[in-house]
């Protein structure tokens, strides 16, 4: 795991400027850092050793003419170096994942390579023959990747901060949508960022920058709707699907340096933390407890930990605490960010990074086998006619045809059209965030230009599929805007900020394949969420921890102060321009 930075039209009076920026990612890699100039370029590397943790592990790494710098880690690296050898006698000069992917470029070309690498990444390619940036982004999203389009020059970098330090705050136009966006999905939707210029590379999509002509080209490498299905059914689905968990884990195990495991109490934390069991004799475990007892999960995580025989290791997250730390997620995300459940995830973070410095999560586990509870209200979301009781369309009808004020009129037509029509409408109020009745967002809206027209609710319809089913759609919607947006940026700048490697086993390709391949009715067995992960570690897991009810990390007394919205939907302006005085005002 690392931090890179690099960019075009590179002068030497400047170049102090641009290690700066890298040196804004110090964080992300604190054992070392190099970089290379070459035609004009700037390619900068921020090392957190991890793999090969010799000086030819270092990066930029360079073959015939080309150049790479990557974040991230490769899990199926030593059968694609085998297969380098083998069939190109590929030379490689050192033991790492990364170099794999120098290799493989070079002679599979980038479509070949993504398609068959698997793992978290983002990368840059630089390719001196054909004068091209590549950069490439992992299927799921794990890794961010950001990338600035000015002055006729492309630069990138693993977090934003890094572009800001580059060009300069002064010299940024916030995006005033991308602020409304945020109040609307409680983060700022990808590709947008904060700023006008700067944009997310989306997951599963790679760019290309050619140096003399200026021209970025964009193309999509992986979604979900072009997997090819894994054969599953009542008989081998048991099997199939344990295999690929188990596989995924034993695989994200490879390491140089110490690998522990996040355990919160929940199913998927406790899977992963078993299956790692199987695989290693002793295993170091991580939980945050909660000083509001009714909300704590920290005895399910112990309950699990002893189990399976796990060194097990908790620290309580109290209110003194989230306030102590609540100014610092400005400098973990950039940007608004509404999850204030990430300063939980940073102290456990900070609790593991003691002892480790590799650790591997449950992320994935619910967006892939359906564990989020709006889920059982997916029929009624996305069937107009389920959604609405009988005698409201009638009424609603009425008062948009005779209704003897225009205004009330009007009011009803366009419930009728949003509300009672618009699934997306009705997907988005069950999800929560800040709906566009709120009056803080209307008003913040008007005063700075944002059209009565624009729609709340784009990102979730670019990212619908209406030919699935319910429950499959709301899975679909989740994963392509909620997961990598939310859950996994959350996590990336929590763990990054200490030095800490995170991975995602439930989100290897793989394991994505097999459980889209499965049937719903077997997902969701039993008509239970995580039905099918419930009855396949009944044997394994305290019956305490599969059959409770979901919960999310509460943060206590801060949420009635801190949090970015309430019950009632209200913005505290005093809170975002606390975080964000630029955009909300001092």
């Amino acid at each position: 795991m690392c931090g890179i930075f690099g960019h075009t039209g590179l002068q030497n009076e400047k170049i102090e400027n641009s290690h700066s920026a890298l040196h804004t990612l110090t964080h992300r890699g604190p054992d070392s850092w190099h970089f290379e100039t070459k035609d004009g370029l700037y390619l900068g590397h921020r090392r957190l050793s991890i793999l090969d943790l010799s000086p030819n592990g270092r990066q930029p790494m360079q073959a015939d003419g080309v150049y790479l710098t990557v974040n991230g880690e490769i899990y199926n690296y030593r059968a694609l170096r085998q297969e380098l050898i083998e069939n190109h006698q590929a030379d490689f000069v050192s033991q790492s994942d990364s170099e794999v992917l120098l290799h493989g470029y070079i002679h599979w070309g980038i479509e070949r390579l993504l398609d068959r690498v698997d793992g978290m990444f983002a990368l840059s390619l630089f390719d001196s023959r054909i004068r091209k940036v590549i950069l490439a982004r992992d299927h799921a999203g794990i890794k961010p990747l950001y990338y600035g389009l000015r002055e006729g020059g492309l630069s990138w970098s693993s977090e934003l901060k890094a572009l800001e330090r580059f060009y300069g705050t002064s010299n940024l136009v916030i995006d005033k949508t991308a602020i409304y966006d945020f109040m609307t999905y409680l983060y700022v939707p990808c590709p947008k960022t904060l700023y006008r210029d700067i944009f997310k590379l989306e997951p599963g999509y790679f760019l290309t920058y050619d140096l003399g002509t200026q021209e970025l080209e964009k193309t999509r490498y992986w979604s979900l709707a072009g997997l090819e299905p894994v054969g599953l059914d009542a008989a081998n689905y048991e099997t199939v699907i344990r295999a690929a968990i188990h596989g995924a884990v034993e695989e994200q195990l490879v390491s140089d340096v110490p690998v522990g495991f996040f355990l919160s109490g929940g199913i998927d934390s406790s899977i992963v933390c078993y299956e790692a069991s199987r695989c290693i004799e002793q295993l170091s475990s991580f939980t945050i407890g909660n000083a509001d007892e009714s909300v704590d999960e920290a005895p399910y995580a112990r309950m699990v930990a002893q189990q399976i025989g796990a060194d097990h290791h908790s620290k309580v997250f109290s209110s003194k605490i989230a306030d102590k730390n609540f100014p610092l997620m400005r400098s973990f995300y950039d940007e608004p960010f509404g999850d204030v459940s990430a300063l939980p995830t940073n102290e456990v973070c900070k609790l593991a990074r003691e002892r480790v410095t590799v650790v591997l999560t449950g992320d994935g586990g619910d967006e892939l086998f359906g564990g989020y509870t709006h889920y059982r209200d997916a029929e009624r979301i996305f069937d107009p006619v389920a959604s609405t009781k009988a005698w409201v369309r009638p009424i609603v009808v009425a008062l948009k045809n005779h209704a003897p004020l225009r205004l009330i009129a009007k009011k009803a037509q366009r419930y009728e059209s949003k509300t009672l029509d618009d699934p997306i409408e009705r997907w988005a109020k069950a999800k929560g965030g800040v709906l566009k009745s709120d009056r803080f967002k209307r008003t913040w809206a008007k005063k700075n230009g944002i059209s009565r027209d624009y729609d709340d609710y784009w990102y979730y319809r670019k990212h619908d599929d209406p030919g699935l089913s319910p429950k499959t759609r709301a899975q679909s919607l989740d994963f392509h805007t909620y997961l990598h947006d939310s859950v996994l940026t959350k996590v990336d700048r929590a763990s990054m900020a200490v030095g800490l490697e995170t991975r995602v086993p439930f989100l290897s390709k793989k394991s994505i394949a097999t459980a889209w391949s499965l049937p719903e009715d077997l997902r969701y067995r039993d008509g239970e969420l995580k039905g099918v992960l419930k009855h396949l570690y009944t044997e394994a897991l305290p019956a305490e921890v599969l059959y409770r009810r979901k919960q999310g990390f509460a943060v206590g007394p801060i949420e009635k102060t801190a949090r970015l919205y309430d019950r009632t939907k209200n913005v505290p302006r005093q809170i975002l321009k606390q975080l964000f005085p630029e955009v909300f005002g001092a």
